[in-house]
C-alpha cells in the first residue's frame, strides 16, 4: 500500500511541473505555464470533491 502511495505521489510530483513547463514551452510565455500550474491542482480538489460527495450518496 505504501509502494501505491509513493509511486501516485512521484507521478503527481512529476506530472503538475511537467505540464507547466510544457505549456510554457508552447505558448512562449511564463505567465501561461503558471496558469496551467495552478489549474491543475484546483481541477484535482473539485475531483476530490465530486467523489466525496458521490461516497456520502
Amino acid at each position: 500500500m505504501f509502494a501505491m502511495f509513493a509511486v501516485a505521489g512521484d507521478i503527481g510530483c512529476t506530472a503538475g511541473p511537467s505540464l507547466a513547463g510544457f505549456v510554457t514551452d508552447l505558448s512562449g510565455k511564463i505567465g501561461t505555464g503558471i496558469l496551467s500550474a495552478i489549474i491543475f491542482p484546483v481541477i484535482m480538489f473539485a475531483l476530490l470533491l465530486v467523489l466525496m460527495k458521490k461516497r456520502r450518496a
